[in-house]
């Protein structure tokens, strides 16, 4: 992995991203970051002081994480000083509302970073997609895949079977005809066999989806460890012939969307499958009664530095709308609109809270 170094126009900027470079998973990547990182404290007093108040805060949020094992208050904090580092600008001056943010960005990126940095498997994948980018290949058997933003595949095709594996994100899958080799798509909590054409697969956070645009697939749920015996004593479970059980398959048809979880298949719910499908040619999430949470994970993918957000703080919100995703801000502006109780607060331009405005105190 390659990541830049910083733009030397900007002095919170440079911090922020020099965080980025010292907090990285690749020691190599981190070895040259500190070599820059010493270099650039030396070119200047001001780097100097800022580079000592990096240095303090990484050190703290190291301690920070490793304590509360990953609670995300740390980065509630860093973001309250932000604002109250602007609220200052007024009373104190420019100056120290900048000192302000640029500690807040040495509190808070750390802990962000590590929690958006993709993971190893995303970076060896066959396919993948960074942010902000749609990925669109004919694979070897003719079969076109399109990837939305931060998205990942493995493939595994030979002369019995083609196995799409989604890693994380989103795909549309126009499948191949092949008599001879069946199509699968794989993700961590299912495998999803073609008996038509055209569908969408996401995986994001413990749960998959399916959505259905043309003929219909067979889903089965993950693997289980074995077979379990329903009340009459039969087997509610079957074998795909290599010692592994699932779950019996469920079909899915056109005009048809299903979740996954962890317990297993979901109530399979209608679509307008024209409109969703033609959102994704336009890199557009159409949603009718999603919950926001699952929105902003899908927006989330489109954005770099991600969107962070307390899921079960929002999970009363649900979302009917259509949104840009080439245009995660746009899109969170609307969401802004649609809800006047979302709060958004950005950080050096690159990471954004959602969470809910605090109820007003009654006298």
């Amino acid at each position: 992995m390659q990541l830049r170094e910083p733009d030397p126009s900007n002095l919170a900027q440079q911090a922020s991203e020099w965080l980025v470079l010292l907090t990285c998973d690749d020691p190599a990547e981190r070895a040259r970051g500190q070599a820059g990182f010493s270099a650039w404290k030396a070119a200047d007093a001001r780097h100097a002081r800022a580079a000592a108040r990096i240095e303090a805060f990484i050190g703290q949020v190291e301690g920070v994480r490793q304590a509360t094992d990953g609670n995300p208050r740390p980065a509630h904090a860093a973001l309250d000083a932000v604002y109250e580092g602007q609220r200052q600008v007024r009373r104190t001056g420019r100056r120290r509302a900048g000192v302000a943010l640029l500690v807040a960005i040495a509190v808070a990126v750390p802990v962000w970073f590590t929690a958006s940095v993709p993971a190893p498997a995303h970076l060896l994948a066959d396919v993948r997609s960074s942010e902000r980018e749609w990925v669109s290949q004919t694979l070897p058997d003719g079969t076109r895949i399109t990837l939305s933003g931060a998205s990942a595949i493995d493939l595994h095709f030979d002369e019995k079977s083609r196995t799409v594996e989604l890693l994380s994100g989103d795909i549309r899958v126009d499948v191949a005809k092949d008599a001879q080799r069946p199509f699968y798509v794989q993700t961590p909590l299912a495998r999803i066999r073609a008996l038509g054409t055209r569908f969408a697969v996401s995986h994001e956070k413990g749960k998959s989806s399916l959505e259905m645009f043309e003929s219909q697939v067979a889903v089965q749920a993950l693997p289980l460890p074995a077979a379990v015996d329903d009340a009459s004593g039969n087997s509610n479970s079957n074998s795909n012939g290599n010692g592994n059980i699932y779950e019996k398959a469920t079909v899915v048809r056109a005009g048809e969307r299903v979740e996954l979880t962890r317990q297993g298949i979901g109530q399979i719910e209608r679509i307008d499958a024209e409109r969703v499908e033609n959102g994704w040619r336009q890199h557009q999430l159409v949603l009718v009664d999603r919950p926001l949470s699952e929105v902003l994970a899908q927006l989330a993918r489109h954005r770099p530095g991600g969107i962070h957000y307390d899921s079960r703080q929002l999970a009363s919100l649900r979302v009917s709308a259509v949104l840009p995703l080439d245009r995660p801000d746009e899109a969170l502006q609307l969401l802004q609109t649609s809800f006047p109780e979302l709060r958004l607060r950005f950080l050096a331009d690159r990471w954004v809270w959602v969470d809910l405005r605090a109820a007003p105190q009654k006298n």
